[in-house]
């Protein structure tokens, strides 16, 4: 149970925690939590056995120089680490989300889970880069150790939105001129499919309200999110249903129609897909 206080149960006094090596558990059951979580493996970590780590129904196994990010809410379990050489962070979401610069495109990094050094790794570098930063700051106990971990988080979510931006632009797709207000119109239309899910909304209405018709805005928005019109809209009616699971003791029928969900049969059905689990055992996971 010591692994469990000093790896899960935290309070972010600094904001950031900074998990070193022989601090990352071996395994962890499944559980789910309110912040954002990211496991990394350097490159240079001799490893007998990958670690892997399962979210949802997704099991991803990290070679040397790979990197997982696990965001809120979704449920996952620490596989193995049998080696013992995953290091990590962890920290509110609310330090990009309420960021007005990364803001438009929080919604965007929520798509993203497996950094592959082999495929992208200039990425993997620099994030990795970063990740060793934050680790010498919190040895070294230095006077400002917290501001200067979050500067190292903050440079290193600018370098992974420059990255999101930069390989958007370069797609067919996303040409100048209007390459740039593209992306923020999407990021837009995200943040409001996020804030208005719950209510009937419908392809033409956010196209429309994007400026773009709906053949044009379906694929822009495929390219950019990775999720369709459908997927994406039924995802954060998910995520609405899961702030409701942990914060609250509201009976699980009535969650789902306040998610935006027409019925409790679709509702578990739905969400056992995207999150592997019922809505009661994943109240269960939850780790508070």
């Amino acid at each position: 149970m010591e692994q469990h206080n000093t790896y899960e149960n935290i309070h972010f006094s600094n904001m950031i925690n900074v998990i070193e090596a022989e601090s990352f558990p071996r395994t962890f059951p499944l559980h789910w939590h309110k912040y954002v979580e990211i496991a990394a493996l350097a490159e240079d970590a001799a490893v007998n056995t990958p670690p892997s780590i399962r979210i949802g129904h997704a099991l991803y196994q990290l070679d040397p120089g790979d990197i997982l990010l696990i965001w809120p809410g979704e449920v996952h379990e620490t596989v193995e680490n049998r080696d013992g050489r995953l290091t990590g962070i962890q920290f509110p979401a609310t330090m990009l989300s309420e960021l007005p610069d990364f803001a438009p495109f929080f919604n965007i990094f929520r798509t993203f889970h497996h950094i592959r050094q082999a495929q992208t790794p200039g990425l993997a570098q620099q994030m990795l880069s970063h990740i060793r930063q934050m680790l010498s700051v919190q040895d070294g106990h230095g006077t400002f150790a917290g501001v200067e971990t979050v500067i190292c988080l903050y440079e290193m979510f600018m370098d992974f939105g420059l990255y999101i931006k930069n390989s958007l632009l370069s797609g067919k797709e996303l040409h100048p001129p209007g390459s740039s207000s593209t992306i923020e119109k999407i990021s837009a239309a995200c943040s409001y499919i996020v804030d208005h899910c719950d209510q009937e909304i419908t392809l033409e209405s956010v196209a429309g309200l994007a400026g773009f018709s709906e053949w044009y805005f379906s694929r822009i928005f495929k390219q950019i999110t990775n999720y369709n019109f459908v997927e994406y809209v039924t995802l954060q009616r998910i995520k609405r249903a899961q702030l409701m699971l942990s914060d609250s003791d509201t009976p699980i029928t009535e969650i789902s129609y306040q998610a935006g969900f027409k019925s409790i049969s679709t509702f578990n059905r739905v969400f056992r897909q995207y999150r592997g689990c019922s809505p009661s055992e994943y109240r269960k996971y939850y780790l508070k």
